[in-house]
């Protein structure tokens, strides 16, 4: 029998001579509040981007696409049978005959987040995004995650052909950031430019022309774990190396460039990211504070990025940034209702409406928001001012705006409800009605209201921003209700609600362009195909092709088709030889 001799402890010397049995340890008083204004990284090792991504926490992938797919041959698509139900007329006969403006850009758009899936391959960094929708708990309402979706990234030759076998003569997606950049900044990724390279060479090939955003909020989550993300100045510097790097290597065959998608996520989407819970917050955590340092670092990356390209670069292309708005009707004819209208319209478009003014925020903004607001010196606003080519807006929806009750004692209190744009917004009439029929409950801000982006467009180009020569509506589309739910493929796809407002929308455009003489050079559907969704999910679809998320496979809707009726009819432009053919019927 095997005996242990019992352990005997030294006695601990309070003082006296008595000699340690181990090494003394350094003492040192911590405080996590007192930490530098921010963890410079410097290592860009394998090991540390394992640690990325370990903070993001396991990455589901695909068991079968794994690699790049050669594109098969493509049907021809006749869409639905007219026998039983036609697609949608249009409710505006003025325009049978009206064509689109000469060299009109139109096709279907996305975001690499939403579509490529592959998240973890071939050295891609995280995003903010990959950490948001895998810890977060409740950032995501169906708990899905950008990990695999459509595959896009292995599957793009096949989307492509479709696009193409389609006439679809544009394609607007996004590069992300951290595929060519995983920590942000440093050294490039490899496989991910080979892709981009790839991808690019494909579309060039097919003749399908791209619109490419730089960046559709996909920031490396290196960058937040470093100085907190948008709310540091050191992003710009980052920013522009990366937008430059891109731009660089294929701007000949990129006619226009997007360098910012919808910068007005400041507000609903970036101000609210955890701060100092699950990245480090460098004393600025979630709320006010962060939503207009966003903006203001936002616009600076755009402007650096757009005057080098203008002046020293020399770009061939046309550079500007999507903004994110909606049509504001006013609830009455009241000049109070007028002013909140006006109010509203400063608090979304005015914010980044520099480009098209004095280069300086709105002087709603500065009174209300005081110090919060960061300023500008003159040297900054000059680089500001004139630093789009067009105007690109995405716009969804519209809502009637009235003014509360006391909108001086609102915007003087940031405390008061509806501060700081103080001002209300509904999805109802003044008589009581809806504004439109509604999307997806998903989405409940969503409601089909195509009579107000021919309003829009004219009030951005002849009320808001005289000086804008041009305007493309970048982003505009519609998640048809309860679509996740069907058990077949043939009832999700005959998608009325979508098609009767894409018909409408694009109507609405025309006639912005032939009656009221705007300017109008290009519209772009969402989505190509059912997409992440972000804080929505991939419950809510947005596409004109059915994605079946298990199989990956892509079904036409009935949407797809009267989009495609609808350029037939007008004049738009079409690439491939037998389009007439893929209409059919």
């Amino acid at each position: 029998m095997l005996r242990y001799a019992a352990l005997t402890l030294p006695v601990l010397a309070l003082g006296g001579n008595a000699t340690p049995l181990v090494a003394a340890t350094k003492t040192v008083s911590f405080n996590a509040s007192a930490g530098t204004t921010y963890l410079p990284n410097n290592d860009y090792s394998n090991e540390r981007l394992g640690f990325l991504w370990n903070q993001v926490g396991p990455v589901a992938t695909h068991s079968v696409v794994t690699a790049t797919v050669e594109p098969t041959p493509e049907p021809s698509y006749v869409g639905p049978d007219s026998l039983f139900h036609p697609l949608l007329a249009s409710s505006n006969p003025e325009i049978a005959n009206a064509k689109l403006p000469a060299n009109f850009a139109w096709g279907l758009s996305s975001s690499a987040y939403q579509i490529e899936g592959a998240a973890k391959d071939e050295g891609r960094g995280p995003s903010i995004w990959d950490l948001l929708s895998h810890r977060v708990p409740g950032q995501v309402v169906d708990d899905t995650n950008g990990d695999i979706l459509g595959q896009h990234y292995y599957l793009y030759k096949q989307d492509f052909a479709r696009l193409q076998k389609l006439g679809t003569p544009w394609f607007s997606p996004s590069i992300s950031w951290p595929r060519i950049f995983p920590f942000g900044s440093g050294p490039i990724n490899e496989a991910g430019l080979k892709h981009y390279d790839d991808v690019i060479a494909e579309l060039v090939k097919l003749g399908i022309k791209p619109a490419l955003s730089l960046f559709h909020w996909d920031t490396p989550l290196a960058l937040f774990n470093e100085y907190g993300g948008w709310t540091n100045p050191k992003i710009i510097d980052d920013y522009v190396n990366y937008a430059k790097f891109i731009i660089s290597r294929y701007d000949e065959h990129v006619p226009v460039w997007f360098t910012i998608n919808e910068p007005q996520y400041c507000n609903w989407q970036y101000s609210y990211y955890p701060a100092g819970e699950y990245y480090p917050s460098y004393g600025i955590g979630p709320g006010a504070k962060a939503r207009w340092l966003c903006g203001h670092h936002t616009l600076l990356a755009h402007a650096k990025v757009a005057k080098w390209y203008k002046e020293e670069f020399k770009g061939k292309g046309r550079i500007t940034f999507k903004n994110s708005g909606n049509y504001f009707e006013a609830n009455s004819t009241s000049t109070e209702d007028a002013a909140a209208v006006s109010r509203a319209y400063d608090f979304v478009l005015g914010w980044f409406g520099g480009p098209w003014t004095d280069g300086d925020y709105p002087q709603s903004l500065k009174d209300t928001l005081g110090d919060l607001l960061p300023t500008f010196t003159e040297k900054e606003k000059k680089l500001i001012k004139g630093s789009c080519d067009f105007y690109a807006i995405d716009a969804y929806t519209g809502y009637y705006v009235g003014a509360i009750n006391d909108v001086q004692a609102c915007a003087t209190n940031s405390s008061a409800g509806g501060w700081p744009e103080c001002v209300s917004q509904s999805s109802v009439t003044p008589d009581g009605f809806g504004v439109g029929p509604s999307g997806d409950l998903g989405v409940t801000w969503l409601k089909s209201t195509p009579g107000g982006i021919r309003s829009f467009l004219k009030t951005i180009t002849k009320d808001l921003f005289p000086a804008v020569p041009d305007i493309m509506v970048t982003e505009f589309g519609f998640a048809e209700p309860f679509e996740s739910e069907y058990t077949n493929i043939q009832d999700a796809t005959w998608d009325l609600r979508r098609a009767d407002y894409i018909q409408g929308y694009l109507d609405n455009i025309l006639l912005a362009a032939t009656e009221d003489k705007v300017n109008v050079t290009g519209a772009f559907i969402w989505s190509i195909f059912d997409n992440f969704e972000w804080g929505s999910g991939a419950a809510v679809r947005f596409g004109v092709q059915y994605l079946n998320y298990t199989s990956l496979e892509r079904t036409p809707k009935a949407s797809l088709f009267q989009t495609l009726n609808w350029f037939k009819t007008h004049g738009g432009e079409f690439v491939g030889s037998d389009v007439n053919a893929t209409l059919g019927r």
